[in-house]
């Protein structure tokens, strides 16, 4: 069982990573074809605008479904597949916890 904790652990850090990529993306697009919504959102960023509010307004974004309102369907399907991405993240996150927790626990 201890094998692959480190494959989930590398697992998680390149997901990290992905989700970075699909943040700024979105993010770009939003900012180009769509800068009404972007600025209603507070213009998030990764680095410099980045801030408590701009990340809940992003998650409210991408959970509530607003994307379905831009009629975009280059954000629709980018905005599915990071809900999708961030679902499996969760799931493979929790497994990761659980299972150092129970590790400890024996």
């Amino acid at each position: 069982m201890t094998e692959v904790f480190p494959i989930l652990f590398g697992l998680l850090f390149l997901s990290v990573l992905v989700w970075f990529f699909l943040c700024h993306r979105l993010f770009k697009i939003l900012e180009l074809r769509h800068p009404e919504k972007y600025e209603s959102m507070g213009k998030p960023s990764l680095i410099m605008n980045n801030s408590i509010s701009n990340n809940m307004a992003f998650m409210r974004f991408l959970f509530k479904s607003e994307w379905r309102e831009l009629d975009d369907s280059g954000v629709t399907s980018l905005s599915k597949g990071m809900l999708v991405f961030f679902l499996l993240y969760s799931a493979v996150f929790l497994v990761f916890f659980v299972g150092i927790n129970l590790g400890y626990a024996q």
